[in-house]
C-alpha cells in the first residue's frame, strides 16, 4: 500500500494538491475497506492498490482542476457508487457539505460504513435521482458531481433539476466527448443548462486521457423534468441529428 499511496501523493501534485500524511492515512483506510467489501460485493472492477489509487482516487481529485466550491456550498455526488468522486474530494478539506446519492443497497451500506470509519461529515441518500429531484433536494445544490454514471444527455436530465440557479454540473468523462456533447445539445437547451467548459487532462503513471465537462444552470428546469424513473435512460433527450441517426 505504501507504493500506491506514494503514487497518489506525487500524482496529486500535478493537480495542485498537497496531501498531508493524515489525509494519506485516510485514503489508505478507504482503500482497505473498499478491497474488503469488494471480496463480497462487486463495488468496483479495479482490484489492485495501484489501480484504486490512480484510477479511482487520483482521477476523482482531478476534479479540483475545475471544482471550486465555496464553504457554504451544497455538493451532491450523483450515482456515487463506492464514493467516487465525492469522498476523495471531501477528504481534501473544505467546509462545503456533501451528499452521496446512491440507490443500490450494498453500495449505500458501504458508503455509510466508509463515512463512519473515516469520521467524515457527509450524508448518504439511498434514492434514485429521478425521485430525489421531486423532493427537497430540487434546486438545492450548488454543485452536482458525477463520474462514470451516464451519457451527458441523461446526466443533464438527472442533475440539472437538482441545481440552484447558476449551479454547476461537473461530469468525469473519457477522452472522446465531442459526439456526446453534440448528442446532449437538445437536453441542455430544454433543461436550462449551458456548456461552459471542456477540460482535458492525463492521469500520471497510466498516462490515460480523461475529460471534465462543466455545465452551468442558466435557466430554471421545467417541472416536467426529470421524467419517471428509468425513462431518461430508455428514451434519452437527443438532438435532431442524433434522433435521425437512431431511427
Amino acid at each position: 500500500m505504501k507504493v500506491a499511496l506514494s503514487w497518489l501523493k506525487k500524482g496529486a501534485q500535478n493537480f495542485g494538491l498537497k496531501l498531508s500524511d493524515e489525509v494519506l492515512e485516510q485514503f489508505g483506510a478507504y482503500m482497505e475497506l473498499l478491497r474488503a467489501w469488494n471480496r463480497r460485493h462487486n463495488l468496483t472492477s479495479l482490484r489492485t492498490e495501484e489501480e484504486i489509487a490512480i484510477k479511482h482516487f487520483l482521477d476523482s481529485l482531478a476534479g479540483f482542476l475545475i471544482f471550486r466550491p465555496e464553504d457554504k456550498d451544497v455538493v451532491l455526488d450523483l450515482g456515487s457508487g463506492a464514493g467516487f468522486p465525492g469522498v476523495p474530494l471531501k477528504l481534501c478539506g473544505g467546509k462545503w457539505s456533501l451528499s452521496l446519492l446512491e440507490p443500490r443497497l450494498h453500495a449505500s451500506n458501504f458508503l455509510r460504513e466508509l463515512l463512519f470509519s473515516l469520521k467524515l461529515e457527509a450524508q448518504v441518500i439511498r434514492e434514485r435521482a429521478e425521485t430525489a429531484c421531486r423532493g427537497d433536494l430540487r434546486e438545492g445544490c450548488n454543485w452536482v458531481v458525477s463520474r462514470a454514471v451516464a451519457r451527458l444527455n441523461q446526466l443533464a436530465e438527472l442533475g440539472l433539476p437538482l441545481l440552484a440557479p447558476s449551479g454547476c454540473l461537473l461530469a468525469w468523462k473519457q477522452e472522446e466527448v465531442k459526439e456526446e456533447i453534440e448528442e446532449a445539445e437538445r437536453a441542455l437547451r430544454e433543461l436550462g443548462g449551458e456548456l461552459e467548459k471542456v477540460f482535458y487532462y492525463r492521469l500520471p503513471y497510466w498516462e490515460l486521457s480523461r475529460t471534465l465537462v462543466l455545465v452551468r444552470k442558466v435557466r430554471p428546469t421545467p417541472e416536467k423534468y426529470p421524467r419517471r424513473p428509468g425513462i431518461p435512460a430508455k428514451k434519452p433527450l437527443l438532438s435532431q441529428e442524433h434522433s435521425i441517426m437512431r431511427n
